[in-house]
């Protein structure tokens, strides 16, 4: 207690500066939308009125978000939530599907293969056990993650099938020969990107 008494000034100071912190820090997280959606979001909305150039610099921004927010230091994941991986897949799908309306079907190619390295659909191992990368998410996310991945899935293995210069590049000649498996029943492939913007909330994932 002596010791307490002796130092009162300090201990309110330090109190007083924690509780500022913490008041601050919330105010800014009910008010943060991660740049991450942010770009995501505007890229969505230059597809869909056919600024396809625009799209693509917008999903760029997005992915570099991506990276930095999941590179940033303790103090920062401290007060904000982690990057969006779904997000970070899908960015850059609709990225490979607007560099397909600008005619740059090498990029996309590229782009599509990121999406697939992200959020690769594997949600379990040969043994059926939850791979590490899925563990965080609820049965609900796991489920959409790999259904999103399979979209990617198949419009790659379409772009290969309408574009055998590409295929060839990418060693997937006629012989089949690095031919992706099957994953069962598929769904159509996209034509757009989806519809509906990111949401942005902290908890999203």
């Amino acid at each position: 207690m002596r010791f307490f008494a002796q130092h009162r000034k300090a201990w309110l100071t330090a109190f007083l500066l924690s509780g500022l912190l913490l008041v601050y820090s919330g105010n800014r997280l009910a008010n943060w939308v991660s740049p991450q959606t942010a770009y995501y979001n505007a890229g969505l909305q230059a597809y869909q009125n056919g600024d396809m150039l625009k799209a693509v610099q917008y999903f760029d921004r997005s992915i570099a978000s991506y990276k930095a927010e999941n590179n940033a230091g303790w103090l920062h994941r401290f007060i904000y939530p982690r990057p969006s991986l779904e997000y970070a897949a899908m960015a850059n799908f609709h990225k490979g599907k607007a560099l397909l309306q600008a005619k740059q079907g090498e990029q996309a190619v590229a782009a599509l293969k990121e999406s697939l390295r992200i959020n690769p659909g594997d949600v379990y191992d040969d043994n059926g056990q939850l791979t590490e990368l899925y563990s965080p998410f609820s049965a609900a996310e796991r489920h959409r993650l790999r259904e999103e991945a399979m979209q990617v899935q198949y419009d790659l293995e379409m772009l290969f099938k309408s574009r055998p210069d590409l295929a060839q590049q990418e060693g997937k000649g006629k012989d089949g020969k690095g031919k992706p498996g099957k994953q069962g029943a598929k769904p159509a492939p996209g034509q757009e990107p989806g519809t509906q913007p990111g949401k942005g909330r902290p908890d999203d994932i």
